[in-house]
């Protein structure tokens, strides 16, 4: 699966994420394409940017499970905190999705419960991954300790 940068991508992300349906504003899109049929399996959503503070919030979508790997965990969180040289990246997940909940938690992220932000039946998670955080997890790090 190859990745591209492209709009395109902000749509189908939009299209998949419950309550996306205005788009995500001003945004960069990262999207992962089968290589064998060209559809977009995933799509990465950089939004909501605040260049003074160091902080921006990301959102994600795929039609697979088997999207995820190291090295695109390390290219979706290289453009942020490389490039855009971000102190904090944001992202805004169900209470009940647990998957998601699990992965953010792995990468080094503390999560923050906020009751009735999602709808007047489900909280929100607001997950914070730190630089620091990021830079000693075991994806950004290795298996070995090393970067």
């Amino acid at each position: 699966m190859s990745h591209a940068w492209d709009a395109r991508f902000a749509d189908f992300a939009a299209r998949i994420i419950p309550g996306c349906g205005r788009g995500f504003g001003a945004c960069r899109a990262l999207g992962f394409i089968n290589d064998d049929s060209q559809t977009v399996d995933a799509a990465i959503v950089y939004h909501n940017w605040q260049p003074e503070a160091g902080v921006i919030e990301i959102s994600a979508a795929s039609t697979r499970r088997d999207w995820l790997t190291r090295a695109r965990l390390l290219r979706i969180f290289g453009y942020p905190f490389d490039e855009l040289n971000c102190r904090i990246v944001v992202a805004r997940i169900g209470e009940h999705n647990a998957r998601t909940r699990r992965i953010w938690r792995s990468l080094g992220a503390v999560e923050y419960l906020i009751p009735a932000l999602r709808s007047p039946q489900e909280a929100e998670v607001i997950s914070v991954l730190t630089r620091e955080a990021w830079a000693e997890s075991k994806f950004k790090r290795g298996k070995n300790g090393k970067a």
